[in-house]
């Protein structure tokens, strides 16, 4: 993997140094009021460090947050890029020149939807929920560079709801509001619920390291690593072909749910 194409989403500010150490200069931070599930940072808290600085802008908006996120607009001069979900942020950025990179994941799946976006955007993130061949398909046909999610934990679903504690009010049932919940079939998955509403994650990882060096390198901007679930040195081992255990299901099945080509 080619370190210089690293993108590591941050967890700890005390992590910079450890990764530049091993050559990597490229990190996607959470903030607050703007993103989810992951440790959320302050701009101040970022807007010094001397590196690649990318933001992942993953909550669903409303009109009284989308009102705030201009008002933040002209604070941003020195990121390198955007992930965003939402397409009111696309909206508010697109005469900006601040680079986007369209990230709805289960919908960044096929050639003629990514060629559509790329035509506004910088470029897009890759669903987890492809094939080998739909990757190299995929890539092949993009008008842009795009980036790989290499490694992470894949999202399910994500509500603005606050599911769990409906159902332990509904239930009179005391299930924590970061839970593992266990579906008929056995599959497991990992739930948290704050005040933004409840994302729930497949319980184990996603790993497409094995597959990189078969892959065109010149039509993948970026390798993203999650470290949602991750400790420094289980990132650490990753890059040097250490794996945590992980689930190919994805990557080795082709799903029949997702949005096809026609």
């Amino acid at each position: 993997m080619n370190k210089d194409k690293i993108l590591i989403t941050i967890n700890n500010l005390k992590e910079i140094e450890e990764y530049k150490k091993i050559g990597i200069s490229n990190f996607l931070f959470s903030i607050e009021s703007f993103s989810i599930d992951h440790f959320l940072f302050k701009l101040d808290d970022i807007k010094d460090i001397n590196a690649n600085i990318y933001l992942n802008i993953n909550k669903t908006m409303d009109t009284k947050t989308i009102d705030e996120f201009k008002q933040i607009i002209n604070d941003l001069s020195f990121i390198k890029g955007i992930f965003f979900d939402d397409i009111g942020v696309y909206q508010v950025l697109k005469d900006s020149n601040i680079p986007l990179i369209w990230n709805q994941s289960h919908f960044v799946l096929n050639s003629k939807s990514i060629n559509f976006w790329l035509e506004k955007v910088n470029s897009a993130c890759l669903s987890n929920e492809l094939t080998k061949e739909e990757i190299e398909y995929i890539l092949k046909e993009a008008n842009k560079p795009l980036i790989l999610s290499v490694f992470g934990s894949n999202n399910a679903m994500q509500s603005r709801r606050h599911l769990i504690s409906a159902f332990n009010t509904a239930k009179d049932v005391k299930i924590p509001l970061n839970a593992t919940l266990v579906a008929d079939n056995g599959d497991k998955f990992t739930a948290k619920e704050d005040n933004d509403g409840m994302s729930i994650y497949y319980h184990d990882f996603f790993n497409y390291v094995p597959i990189i060096n078969e892959l065109d390198d010149s039509k993948i901007l970026l390798y993203l690593i999650d470290t949602f679930k991750l400790e420094i040195e289980d990132v650490l081992g990753l890059i040097s072909g250490k794996y945590p255990e992980s689930d190919e299901k994805f990557l080795n099945n082709k799903t029949i749910y997702k949005l096809e080509e026609k």
